[in-house]
């Protein structure tokens, strides 16, 4: 029996962290409510750099925004997602939205110091489009049940029209 337990314990130890980062399910509407400016555009650059204290990447992510659902924003805005890869060196973020040039995309948006914005809600507040769909990217993100209020819909892969709808909703 001990060794059974010594066993076990060697196997867990040797077990890597979890490649997933754990939050609170959101909904759309509270997304939107908290939210700066809800936008949708098209991703036009992004590039890594390293932050002040030459510690962490950031990347840049500069979107040349359609429509504005929600809030104000310039036509060009520049968002900093945490992590990026730079001077041969890589450093990931899970939770953290991923973006790619030319992509479409509708973000949900908290204005920072100095004029650039982050994504609100981590991965939960950027969505894919394409065609007439929206759809996030929660593969590295666990997400816990939360109290939804009644009508709102948690973040999730809907018609484009359907999202639309839902953030320009008072």
């Amino acid at each position: 029996m001990v060794r059974a337990l010594v066993l076990a314990a060697l196997l867990a130890s040797l077990a890597g962290p979890a490649a997933a980062a754990v939050g609170l399910a959101a909904s759309v509407e509270e997304l939107a409510g908290e939210a700066d400016a809800v936008l949708r555009g098209r991703v036009a650059a992004r590039a890594s750099r390293w932050t002040a204290g030459g510690r962490r990447l950031v990347t840049e992510v500069v979107l040349v925004v359609n429509e504005r659902w929600r809030g104000e924003a310039p036509a060009r805005v520049v968002l900093l997602v945490p992590g990026g890869e730079r001077d041969g060196v890589g450093q990931r973020v899970d939770g953290a939205p991923a973006f790619e040039e030319g992509e479409e995309v509708v973000v949900f948006l908290r204005r920072l110091p100095g004029g650039s914005f982050r994504v609100h809600g981590m991965a939960q507040g950027k969505f894919r489009v394409e065609g007439g769909e929206a759809r996030p990217d929660l593969r590295q993100v666990r997400l816990l049940a939360g109290e939804g209020r009644a009508g709102s819909r948690r973040v999730e892969a809907m018609p484009l029209h359907e999202l639309a709808r839902r953030v320009r909703a008072p």
